[in-house]
């Protein structure tokens, strides 16, 4: 038996190349949520947010009559308080002669609603209340509608004597020329929309009108003292 030809084992002999060996690296996967739409405020929404309370309070160095009259005197609120662009009294007490119904007109950028409050003055207690929109409504004061800015907002100013509401050494001390401020602003926007224009300030709002209470009291004291 002949052995075989070399020549023809050659292509046998001849090394093979073999195809690239890949690796798919392995991925590991996270799980991603997205958050619930719920989770957003809709500005078309046709709801009402929810209501909000907002408050401040400030130590100031009067006796509160003098700040109670200040705070009871309505017809010069748009004179003084932000937002508030005009005040005027529509009716008073017959005995003390304090507003009881007044128009307020609020307005931020180009919102703007006039309401008809029934406004409430106790100088006992030393606090005046205002309640407009659909609280005063419910109370006979002012007749719901359908438009404006809030389904209701209400003010209510408290004052207490002595710093931090207490009077020592029986009134006479250093707490008898001094007055706690507290002042509660409680609202509900009648839409998502308006709530959204208004964000930027609503928070800001108690503060900034009992700074301004502050210093108008200051200017009409000075004003009284020449």
């Amino acid at each position: 038996m002949r052995p075989p030809n070399p020549l023809l084992l050659r292509p046998l002999l001849r090394p093979h190349k073999l195809p690239p060996i890949t690796t798919t690296p392995t991925v590991k996967l996270r799980p991603f949520h997205l958050p619930s739409l719920s989770s957003f405020t809709n500005p078309l929404s046709p709801n009402p947010p929810p209501p909000r309370t907002l408050t401040a309070t400030r130590n100031l160095p009067f006796p509160p009559e003098p700040l109670f009259r200040t705070i009871a005197d309505i017809d010069s609120y748009a004179q003084f308080l932000p937002f508030l662009t005009a005040s005027t009294v529509t009716a008073r007490d017959v005995k003390t002669g304090y507003p009881t119904s007044a128009f307020l007109t609020v307005g931020y950028g180009p919102l703007k609603e006039t309401f008809v409050s029934r406004v409430e003055c106790d100088a006992a207690l030393w606090t005046v209340g205002a309640r407009s929109g659909r609280r005063a409504a419910e109370d006979g004061a002012a007749e719901a509608g359908d438009g404006g800015l809030f389904e209701f907002l209400d003010t209510l100013w408290k004052l207490r004597a002595g710093k931090d509401g207490v009077v020592v050494n029986g009134g006479g001390g250093r707490g008898a020329g001094e007055t706690r401020v507290e002042l509660e602003v409680r609202f509900q926007f009648r839409s998502a929309l308006h709530a959204a224009v208004m964000g930027a300030v609503e928070d800001q709002v108690a503060g900034m009108m009992i700074e301004a209470f502050e210093k108008r009291v200051r200017e009409l004291e000075r004003a009284r003292m020449g």
